[in-house]
């Protein structure tokens, strides 16, 4: 027979499964962050939720993010930018709901089309995101796969500990 306290150690071990992490989109998929490709059309594919990571990976010699206003944004003006970003790879939380503004800084990458709004669903509208759609197929060629690679390991990783205790109470 299982005890009260057997119980409540089987809850207090399995009852994290059901927390929800966070999403990591990269921002233009497989594409990455470059002029010349739709982010518009990119970002109206995916649902962005609070807890949510948005990744830019690009050429820092070639690039850069500058996180604006939306007026800043329509004008594709990235001289007063909130901040600039400048590693090759840089990642944002989404930390609230509401409108972000992306674009890059060098000259006319912006009208070329190298910007992006992202519009972040507040918390309590949907339990658990789901991840963003993986363009290229092939885990080898897209990076978007790396949400997928976090879920597995986790996973395997809670299930080892799971069996352990399961196996040291019975």
């Amino acid at each position: 027979m299982v005890s009260p306290k057997h119980v409540m150690l089987m809850f207090t071990i399995i009852a994290p499964s059901a927390i929800c992490f966070g999403a990591v989109y990269r921002v233009g998929d497989a594409s990455g962050w470059h002029p010349m490709f739709n982010y518009t059309k990119w970002a109206s594919s995916n649902k962005f939720h609070v807890g949510d990571t948005i990744r830019f990976e690009y050429n820092a010699i070639f690039h850069n993010v500058k996180e604006v206003t939306e007026p800043n944004y329509r004008a594709c003006n990235g001289t007063k930018a909130i901040a600039t970003y400048f590693s090759g790879n840089d990642s944002f939380t989404l930390d609230h709901p509401g409108h972000r503004y992306f674009l890059c800084g060098f000259p006319y990458h912006c009208r070329y089309g190298q910007k992006v709004e992202i519009y972040v669903v507040g918390e309590g509208t949907s339990p658990c995101p789901s991840p963003s759609p993986v363009a290229d197929k092939n885990p080898a060629n897209s990076a978007s796969s790396s949400h997928h690679i976090f879920s597995v390991q986790f996973v395997t990783k809670y299930l080892a500990m799971v069996i352990l205790v399961l196996f040291y109470l019975f």
